[in-house]
């Protein structure tokens, strides 16, 4: 099923910048490493290992002791990551209801195989989507179609007119899998309306919605959006918090928040409990380790990263803001009058739409003529889509690289303008 996926988005990136190492990446979605902080990873496990040698009335060393062996699929600092939903998301559940993921992407593993069925279950995704969910599934052999995604989040009606098609056909829409705040790759955000007009049409068509938040802290203009689980009172949403872009990728840790009542063999019994035995199956347990650095973290900053984060979220804003200013900038002539860009209020991405077509090779030429690299936007399209769109990700450069790069591909943008007005003639 691997050819599934057709063209290997993220590995063909990877190469292009192995292959031209000079060139500025503007496809990268990294959080900024000026933010790391290794040196504090002893102190924060060191709290988290006195925190629970006190809870659990033991030595320190009976502690690590357990630590360093398997543990529990659902993870070993569940209450404080259940204090940390509640204080930072607003989001009431009992520690029972997380799993503690290997980042994001196994919850998403977890979430399909648990609840679909190849055979008669269909998954809707957002279109253009993270390509992490559309891939596996796909791998695995679910049936998965695309819903578009608008400028105010996901479409409602194209939902209803999915799931319409799919009774005809016999199958139910199990699962509608999407990013509210700030996607992946549009930066879009999900309107307050359409995020209970999208809870409301959940309970109504019987499916859960797999909400991933990733991007949901860097809100850099305006109130930030209540998450879809916040609003969730009739148990629709299972909710995936990731922790890579906001602390650190390489810690590989993600809450996955599950607190419905399922039927399993004729008895009823916790979403999570199933979840938890599909991850045994997986990866048997998240890292000890990990876990307690993430939970000396919150312990630091009394189960909050707010104010942790603000900072980061100031520098992130000024980022964008000089992104859009340089934009403006070089794109306001004559010539450029074809080519358009959102204004995402936050998240790490924004869209450029272009009066010409982009693929795979034009990212080479781009490398290579140009210095600056760019993700065309068909990558995050299932089936067609996207041609004549980049996306454009500031999060990982400097102010200067950002100004290098804008530059760099105002050149290209002009170069393609003006070969296509040749054809044209």
């Amino acid at each position: 099923m691997l050819n599934a996926i057709g063209e290997d988005v993220m590995g063909f990136l990877n190469e292009v910048q192995q292959m031209y190492p000079d060139a500025i990446s503007l496809a990268s979605g990294r959080p900024d490493e000026n933010f790391f902080d290794f040196e504090s990873f002893a102190e924060y496990f060191d709290l988290f290992v006195a925190h629970e040698a006190v809870g659990r009335n033991c030595s320190e060393e009976e502690v690590m002791k357990k630590l360093g062996q398997y543990n529990a699929a659902k993870g070993v600092v569940n209450s404080l990551a259940a204090e940390f939903l509640k204080n930072d998301e607003d989001i009431q559940l009992s520690p029972d209801d997380l799993v503690m993921t290997v980042g994001t992407q196994e919850g998403l593993a977890i979430s399909v195989l648990t609840i679909c069925d190849q055979k008669n279950d269909v998954i809707l995704v957002d279109n253009p989507c993270y390509i992490g969910v559309t891939h596996f599934s796909s791998i695995a052999g679910y049936d998965v179609r695309p819903i578009p995604v608008q400028e105010d989040g996901i479409s409602l009606h194209s939902i209803e007119e999915e799931i319409s098609k799919a009774e005809k056909e016999g199958k139910n829409v199990k699962l509608v899998c999407t990013i509210p705040d700030f996607q992946n790759p549009t930066g879009n955000t999900m309107s307050l309306e359409k995020r209970k007009y999208l809870l409301e049409l959940a309970e109504k068509r019987d499916f859960y919605i797999l909400e991933d938040n990733a991007y949901g802290d860097f809100v850099y203009y305006g109130e930030k959006q209540p998450t879809l689980k916040s609003l969730d009172t009739n148990k629709r949403v299972i909710y995936l918090r990731s922790f890579s872009k906001t602390l650190y990728p390489t810690i590989r840790l993600s809450i996955l928040a599950a607190d419905q009542q399922v039927v399993n063999n004729g008895a009823s019994v916790p979403l999570s409990r199933l979840m938890a035995k599909t991850k045994g199956y997986l990866t048997v347990n998240t890292s000890s380790i990990n876990q307690g650095v993430f939970a000396g973290m919150l312990l630091k900053n009394g189960c909050s990263f707010e104010q942790m984060n603000a900072e980061k979220v100031s520098s992130l804003k000024q980022k964008r803001d000089h992104l859009l200013h340089m934009l403006e900038v070089h794109l306001s002539e004559e010539w450029a009058r074809g080519i358009t860009w959102n204004k995402p209020n936050g998240g790490f991405f924004l869209t450029v739409k272009l009066p010409f077509k982009v693929d795979k090779n034009e990212v080479a030429v781009s490398a290579q003529k140009h210095q600056v690299i760019f993700t065309p936007m068909s990558f995050f399209y299932l089936g067609e889509g996207g041609e004549n769109e980049v996306r454009l990700a500031f999060s990982y450069l400097s102010i200067r690289e950002i100004e290098t790069a804008i530059e760099n591909l105002t050149c290209y943008f002009k170069n393609r303008i003006n070969e296509h007005l040749n054809i044209e003639l």
